[in-house]
């Protein structure tokens, strides 16, 4: 599979521009600072064509949907720590060394003073890091979540097991300085691996709310959301005008995360089944469809291979499925083809690996009629595609 970096060719020299942070050329946040923004999306459109022109006509490629504003967009960051006192992002190409970030233009501007005040605080109070190498420490990374539909913030302190000394009075501080924080938790990883298997509320909630497309999710520490939040909108009425639903259509959303798609699709559609392997996701799509008061969406935490398991009480008519850079392969697609939706609506971060899930598509009798790239990540080569796919008679 393509790196992100050799997915995505460079624009022309002309684009090129100086770069805005101090700590680029170094950091591993951002790569695409030294090019001005025209060239960003030029170069996202090219490699879109690139990696679909066997599968797709040129005529279905709709021009990128740039984003609303190229700074300040990310609503969920995570910078590591490395002792001794170390906060930032990793080096580029160097995972293992810090960049002690000053500031950084992706998330808000308090983004960066909550990282600098963390910072000092563990300098001061002497708390241990996480050393990658030996594998002992106890701060790992720092997680802000910020919801820019409620203004509510989250900041989660991923740490191994044992004791967190001074983490009421950590809390406590940054609360105090950082009203719109109404969530400081920790998350502490599990014994032989990195995931997190338990989560402690510091101050305020478990959770923020976020509100998107006239939607109310909860976001919690662990929980998967797209992470630019105004372009996450467009997203949702993209997928919403590709599925095409009437009042009587039933969906499938594979890979549903906290029921993004699922719930803005239940709004118009007869039903809606979200399917997740993750238990946790699943928890919360539920959540979040009691709290918009939505009956006619069901989640179910399994593989999406399982929805061939539900396909004889589904029967969809639609199937929506937003899989990780990976793509869904040859058994979730063949699947999904086997079941001979009238469209599908097919989400991707990445456009070589979507080429290829296609291909299996077109193979067995349907045809892309649209493409819709979306700009998610400014300063970066990612780009994200909306692709719808009919049967070839309904084309």
């Amino acid at each position: 599979m393509a790196t992100a970096a050799s997915a995505v060719p460079l624009a022309s020299p002309t684009h090129r521009i100086p770069a805005r942070c101090r700590h680029f050329g170094i950091c591993g946040g951002c790569l695409w600072q030294d090019m001005d923004y025209a060239g960003q999306t030029a170069a996202k459109d090219a490699a879109v064509a690139r990696h679909l022109r066997d599968v797709v006509p040129p005529s279905v490629l709709r021009p990128i949907v740039p984003a609303r504003d190229p700074w300040f967009y990310r609503n969920k960051m995570e910078f590591a720590f490395a002792p001794p006192a170390q906060l930032g992002l990793h080096e580029r190409g160097q995972w293992r060394r810090i960049v002690n970030l000053e500031e950084c233009f992706l998330q808000s501007p308090a983004s960066a003073a909550i990282v600098r005040d963390v910072r000092a605080a563990v300098a001061a109070r002497g708390l241990s890091c996480y050393d990658a190498r030996t594998g002992k420490g106890l701060l790992r990374t720092l997680v802000i979540r910020e919801a820019g539909g409620s203004g509510e913030a989250m900041v989660g302190f991923v740490t191994s097991r044992g004791p967190f000394p001074g983490a009421a009075a950590l809390a406590a501080m940054l609360a105090t300085r950082y009203p719109q924080l109404t969530s400081i938790v920790r998350g502490i990883v599990g014994e032989n691996t990195s995931a997190i298997t338990d989560v402690e509320v510091l101050h305020g909630r478990d959770a923020i709310v976020e509100r998107v497309a006239g939607l109310r999710f909860q976001i919690g520490l662990t929980t998967f959301f797209q992470a630019n939040t105004a372009q996450a909108e467009g997203m949702i009425a993209l997928v919403d005008e590709f599925a095409a639903l009437n009042s009587a259509a039933r969906v499938v959303d594979l890979y549903c995360g906290v029921g993004t798609f699922a719930l803005a699709l239940a709004r118009r559609a007869r039903q809606v089944v979200g399917i997740d392997v993750g238990v946790a996701a699943i928890q919360a799509a539920r959540a979040n469809a009691a709290l918009n008061g939505i009956r006619n969406a069901d989640f179910y935490a399994a593989s999406s291979r399982a929805v061939q398991v539900l396909a004889g009480d589904v029967d969809p008519d639609v199937v929506v499925l937003d899989p990780p850079r990976a793509g869904a392969g040859p058994r979730v697609m063949d699947r999904i083809a086997s079941l001979r939706p009238d469209r599908i609506v097919y989400v991707s971060c990445n456009p070589a690996t979507l080429g290829a899930d296609l291909r299996i598509l077109t193979a067995a009798g349907y045809a892309v009629t649209a493409v819709q790239p979306v700009d998610q990540f400014p300063q970066t080569p990612h780009v994200e595609c909306i692709v719808q796919v009919k049967e070839h008679a309904a084309a």
